[in-house]
């Protein structure tokens, strides 16, 4: 009975969450101005460049999160970079996203106080392209392609520094870029790390060089400027990570995140396979079915990432732990490849001699006690001794505790 009245609960607290809006922060009175705002398509960056069509990307939430701070309303004005560039120039678009700082631009654009994040650059091959590696020099005499915009200075800046003779072929928009490299007709991609989807059959070889970038405004409306300020500023004291959370939640999917190294290509190529262990009894994560076959998260997940990664051909096998301490040894000894659930914070991972991965997912770690909270209630704790996440977590939290193992759950 107490369970069910704490699942009704959850569910009448979720739907107060998912429906619960915020006030845009500008006073009633006020008339929302209406901006212009030169929008181009961009994998990940900015999708939805036509009229009806679903808007999504990291700027697009950018703009969305500037409105509940200045009550701004957007119309959309439509075209290739270069083109809505040239309108921010005419004053015939208010705002465009993703422009890097240069000095040459600063008497034609407004730019604010604070960037809206910052960029990478990388190079990009095609992965079958065995002549182009991560020596520059092996460069010489290929076609670079690139966006025309403030990074062919840096490009160019870094073939100059290297003595590199390749033609640069400069494009007003990105999708043309990024087909011509999906086509071929370019043999290196110079592209922004986070600005495009990862590429089957492309490898990065590395960065050339880093830029923040800005939401520029039209040397005409300096109002806006002033708004767009105040409210980035609001939105730094607010929300300081904002951000990064744009990050996490865009860029994931990004050709620096997605295309293959060097070293992943070579494991991929002398591996068929990749061996799994998880920790039994740790449903919904991870257990041993009936069938004596693994059941939980971790079945549906591997394959979900092989097949995401376009690795199919990876034969996947699982071997189940009772013991936490058990499957680490394993991991250790090149018994497993890799195991599941990993936690206990990077200074145990050292000590037992792993790495973690970023992480699969996260979860709220309840501490449950009896009677009132006073000073003396977390003096000691009782944990399960097959799961020594759970042993790392006191240690690290509540290093003066009692811990008392038990054998199960």
């Amino acid at each position: 009975m107490q369970k069910n009245k704490a699942i009704a609960a959850f569910i009448i607290i979720l739907t107060i969450i998912m429906t619960f809006a915020v006030p845009i922060r500008v006073s009633a009175q006020e008339q929302p101005k209406t901006i212009r705002v030169g929008y181009y398509e961009n994998e990940v960056f900015q999708e939805g460049a036509k009229d009806g069509i679903v808007k999504s990307g990291y700027a697009y939430e950018y703009y969305l999160k500037l409105s509940e701070y200045t009550g701004w309303e957007y119309e959309y004005v439509y075209g290739s970079f270069g083109d809505v560039y040239d309108m921010l120039l005419a004053g015939e678009v208010d705002v465009v996203a993703g422009l890097a700082y240069k000095e040459e631009r600063k008497e034609l654009i407004g730019y604010p106080d604070l960037p809206m994040g910052s960029e990478t650059y990388n190079f990009v091959k095609h992965e079958t392209d065995t002549d182009i590696t991560a020596d520059p020099q092996t460069f010489n005499g290929k076609k670079i392609g690139v966006l025309d915009s403030a990074m062919v200075d840096t490009l160019r800046e870094y073939l100059d520094s290297h003595a590199i003779k390749a033609e640069v072929m400069a494009f007003s928009d990105y999708e043309e870029l990024f087909s011509e490299f999906d086509s071929k007709n370019v043999d290196i991609l110079a592209a922004e790390g986070d600005g495009a989807y990862g590429r089957d059959h492309a490898e990065v070889l590395f960065p050339f060089g880093d830029s923040n970038y800005y939401l520029c405004v039209s040397r005409y409306r300096s109002d806006i400027l002033s708004e767009l300020d105040t409210a980035q500023n609001m939105l730094a004291a607010d929300e300081p990570d904002y951000l990064n959370y744009l990050n996490h939640k865009y860029f994931p999917v990004s050709v620096s995140s997605r295309a293959f190294s060097a070293a992943e290509k070579e494991w991929i190529d002398t591996h068929s396979e990749i061996r799994i262990g998880y920790l039994e009894n740790c449903l919904p994560y991870s257990d041993t079915g009936k069938s004596g076959s693994v059941t939980g998260l971790i079945k549906d997940l591997i394959p979900e990432i092989f097949n995401d990664l376009g690795l199919n051909k990876i034969n996947v096998t699982y071997t189940g732990y009772k013991n936490y301490d058990d499957m680490i040894a394993a991991v250790q000894t090149d018994m497993i490849d890799a195991a599941f659930p990993v936690g206990g914070g990077l200074y145990y991972s050292e000590e037992n001699g792993i790495y973690q991965s970023s992480p699969v997912i996260s979860t709220t770690t309840e501490l449950v006690y009896n009677n009132g909270y006073d000073n003396d209630t977390v003096s000691s704790f009782a944990v399960n001794r097959n799961n020594t996440i759970q042993y790392y977590y006191i240690i690290t939290n509540y290093p003066d505790a009692k811990i008392i193992s038990c054998d199960s759950i």
